[in-house]
């Protein structure tokens, strides 16, 4: 898994979290100060259009907010799953009130693509560290990760209380840990419920998402990073007062620390040069060791990714390392959606065979749950990788 440090600061009015794995940038997380979480925040919203072509529903979020919510994602308390086939005119009427959760965050209007809202969901999880927990389901979905007996005998006594997600970080926890987590996210549930009764029939948010600090230690588990330094003191007060809630022993550990520079002019991101790693993600090419050199282009239907052979290295060799390149970028730069990889063409089957394992491989982890459909009868790879948040560039663009 290698060495992992987390350096969270504040960029340009950001709040920016750099994953950092043997001293190289491998993933990265971003918010605009300026505005509220949008992914996974908890809203009381207004039915404003019910489109029986689209089978969605338009949603007002309060504040001239508005949100997409598909007829899939329609869920109501006491309905079985066959409700998921009903039309969206049957399950939503206009002016109704509804409790919603952001799932995918929206992009802005560009001048080459239309603004697209934000995807909702009435199929509510409060996140958190070991656990989610799911309001509107009675099941207990334990990760694949997860191999510890006493883990999954601890978490089978979660059912009767609800929904919940089994995330594989509880291997690290004690029962007493899940036990406390589990009670807290209920509580957090509790409040959800009590703010929405205080807002009436007025549309508006219930709770803000998580920043992007804590999704990156809850993505990758805190007590997987050895160190993790943050820029300022109301930042170490946010990580603190986080851990002391969901992992005690982690918020008074020395592996959490203030940055203190060496150099009277050093900043955090100066370490391991994230500086320059960003300014490289704002590029269309990236040069392998090998050599090969990758093209990313996003456009608004699909991204685009073609390898080029350098002057060194066989073709197999190439295409191995720029599969490996291929996962990190799509991670920094949090693409999403369908992605076709163009790789130097290969004329063995066991050659492509390789390629499609070491590319199920790489992405195994990846927190955008992206998938590796196989080869297209061009030769093209097709990847999709889910939308959470915004795109770096799009983060970076506001």
């Amino acid at each position: 898994m290698g060495s992992l440090e987390l350096l969270a600061d504040e960029i340009d009015g950001r709040l920016c979290a750099a994953i950092v794995r043997d001293g190289v940038l491998d993933d990265f997380y971003a918010d605009a100060q300026q505005t509220p979480v949008r992914w996974g925040a908890f809203y009381l919203g207004k039915v404003i259009k019910v489109d029986t072509k689209l089978e969605a529903a338009l949603i007002d979020l309060g504040n001239g907010q508005q949100g997409f919510l598909p007829s899939k994602h329609v869920r109501r308390p006491g309905a079985d799953e066959s409700e998921a086939r009903s039309g969206v005119a049957e399950l939503l009427s206009g002016g109704q009130m509804v409790l919603v959760q952001v799932k995918s965050e929206g992009k802005p209007f560009t001048e080459s693509e239309n603004q697209k809202l934000p995807r909702l969901t009435m199929k509510l999880n409060v996140p958190g560290l070991f656990l989610n927990y799911s309001t509107t389901s009675s099941q207990v979905t334990i990760s694949r990760k997860v191999e510890s007996e006493q883990i999954l005998a601890m978490t089978a006594k979660l059912k009767g209380k609800g929904g919940w997600i089994v995330r594989h970080h509880v291997e690290k926890a004690t029962p007493e840990e899940i036990e406390r987590e589990s009670l807290r996210l209920q509580e957090d549930w509790q409040k959800i419920l009590s703010a929405k009764d205080a807002l009436g029939d007025k549309p508006g948010l219930l709770k803000e998402g998580p920043s992007a600090l804590i999704r990156a230690v809850t993505d990758y588990g805190v007590a997987n990073f050895e160190h993790i330094y943050v820029g300022n003191k109301q930042l170490l007060k946010e990580m603190t007062d986080w851990c002391a809630e969901h992992l005690p022993a982690f918020a008074t550990s020395k592996r959490l620390r203030l940055f203190k520079p060496e150099k009277g002019t050093q900043k955090l991101f100066d370490i391991h040069d994230v500086y320059g790693a960003l300014e490289a993600l704002k590029e269309k090419r990236v040069f392998l060791d090998s050599g090969a050199t990758i093209i990313i282009e996003s456009t608004s239907a699909v991204t685009l990714i073609d390898v080029n052979q350098g002057r060194a290295g066989s073709i197999p060799a190439s295409n191995q390392s720029a599969a490996r390149e291929i996962a990190r970028q799509c991670r920094l730069r949090n693409l999403s959606g369908a992605i076709l990889v163009d790789f130097i063409n290969m004329e063995q089957r066991e050659e492509r065979a390789r390629l499609l394992e070491t590319l199920t491989q790489v992405f195994t982890n990846d927190m955008g749950n992206a998938q590796v459909h196989g080869f297209t009868r061009l030769g093209i790879i097709e990847l999709t990788r889910k939308r959470r948040t915004a795109s770096l560039a799009e983060k970076l663009a506001k």
